[in-house]
């Protein structure tokens, strides 16, 4: 529903003063993410969705840095936590000079891409950002089960018998297998690697040869250059199927790896998915509990009602500039206001 909206309202968002927009809203601090940033052909994830070339995502950090400050998700926590956001000597978001709003930049999911395009274009910007990690799946020890969706989807739409193969384990039509690898859910990763093995794809192989996500290794040169990283779940569970107890010890059982591992002592993590489905009661235990400092959601610009509970930016969900794409959030951010649909509901 929200993205059809904002498809709609993009060619209207387009030509509207962005400076305006941040100062009607009220929301001058703004948290863009992403998962990788890549010239190459991606198998495992050109079926879920378009993510950015190196050219295109230069734009878009040339373009936040025009009207954005960038900043540390530490850096802002503090200044949250001690003057509830307000800064001495800043403004209200103007942009493109004095009184910037600030910008936490976060990419899910550790790739590998994280340390061998992105850091490093990152590093000589001097722009900080946070990575957010799956655990089981640092030094490609497995594979998210999406990613593991689109390797199939790659192979039976380039290999025809693959697909018929595909089709009689199925017991489907050949033009609905797509669809039907499309449909398979956190939970059904037994289906994925049982349909792999009919068709011919073997995902350790092609983790082998391919790497998928950051070794230990280069999760550590990250931190020692300054980078901040945090909890993404152990295997990118989809929360909205937990219970609630499950939900809790995801999360603390993410964030603990990580300080163990890494020597880290942030507690910070990014909801996989969405934060959708996660009851305020669960957020409430995780934040006074002090289980995490920061939880992160996907639900574009929105308000959640509490402090340490943030919405990103899903920038990989807009084909189009960084500028028009921000221009469509905060249009859709105010046409929302007059029904409080701006603040999310527990």
């Amino acid at each position: 529903m929200a993205d059809t909206i904002k498809k709609r309202i993009a060619p209207i968002a387009r030509l509207l003063d962005l400076s305006k927009m941040i100062r009607l809203s009220g929301q001058s601090d703004i948290f863009p993410f992403y998962h990788v940033i890549s010239d190459f052909h991606l198998p495992h994830i050109r079926h879920l969705y378009r993510y950015r070339r190196l050219n295109e995502f230069e734009k878009d950090l040339e373009e936040m840095l025009k009207w954005f400050e960038p900043v540390t998700l530490a850096d802002y926590l503090e200044v949250e936590q001690k003057g509830n956001g307000k800064r001495k000597g800043k403004g209200k978001g103007k942009g493109k000079g004095k009184g910037k709003g600030r910008m936490v930049l976060t990419f899910d999911d550790g790739l590998e891409e994280c340390h061998q395009t992105i850091a490093p274009l990152l590093k000589k910007k001097g722009v900080p950002a946070a990575f957010f990690l799956n655990n089981h799946f640092i030094d490609n020890r497995d594979l998210f089960f999406r990613y593991k969706a689109s390797l199939i989807i790659d192979e039976v739409l380039s290999d025809c018998k693959a697909k018929e193969k595909a089709a009689k384990y199925l017991v489907i039509p050949e033009e609905k297998v797509v669809d039907a690898i499309r449909m398979v859910k956190y939970g059904q990763q037994e289906l994925l690697d049982e349909l792999a093995r009919q068709v011919g794809v073997d995902f350790i192989d092609y983790l082998r040869e391919d790497p998928v996500y950051m070794t230990s290794q280069q999760v550590k040169e990250l931190v020692d250059w300054g980078f901040e990283i945090g909890g993404h779940s152990p295997d990118h569970a989809d929360f909205s199927t937990l219970d609630p107890a499950v939900m809790i010890s995801q999360v603390k059982d993410s964030i603990e790896d990580l300080q163990q591992r890494f020597g880290v002592f942030s507690r910070f993590f990014s909801f996989p998915f969405t934060s959708d489905g996660v009851p305020g009661e669960v957020i409430d235990t995780l934040l006074n509990d002090r289980v995490a400092d920061v939880l992160l959601g996907t639900a574009g610009l929105k308000k959640t009602g509490k402090q340490g509970f943030i919405q990103r930016i899903p920038m990989e969900d807009y084909e189009m500039s960084f500028k028009d794409a921000l221009k469509t959030e905060y249009l859709y951010y105010l046409m929302k206001i007059p029904v409080g649909r701006n603040t999310i509901r527990y």
